[in-house]
């Protein structure tokens, strides 16, 4: 074969490649990732609406009086490990469960 019969025959189906219209698989895979884009999209709406409520909730909760008023609790904690000094104004008190 000659060099030109050569370059035709690497360069034909190379053009034939890059002009071909995309196949139907490809065009099925658009349409997927399309559907797959407008579920996304619908889900962030609802997870908006979500917040959104969950803000407006926290916040009715914030402006409305309290239904107790703080009560003041004393523990004796004598005797039991502590940081800090003992005639402390506030004391906070961790109870934990190592299971």
């Amino acid at each position: 074969m000659t060099k030109r019969s050569w370059e035709a025959a690497i360069l034909l189906p190379l053009v034939f490649l890059l002009f071909a219209p995309p196949s139907g698989a490809q065009q099925k895979s658009i349409e997927e990732l399309s559907k797959q884009i407008e579920a996304l999209s619908q889900s962030v709406k609802a997870m908006q609406k979500d917040l959104q409520d969950i803000k407006a909730l926290l916040q009715s909760r914030a402006q409305a009086p309290s239904a107790q008023p703080l009560q003041k609790v004393l523990l004796d904690l004598g005797g039991h490990p502590a940081r800090g000094e003992n005639a402390a104004k506030l004391t906070m008190v961790e109870f934990t469960d190592y299971q």
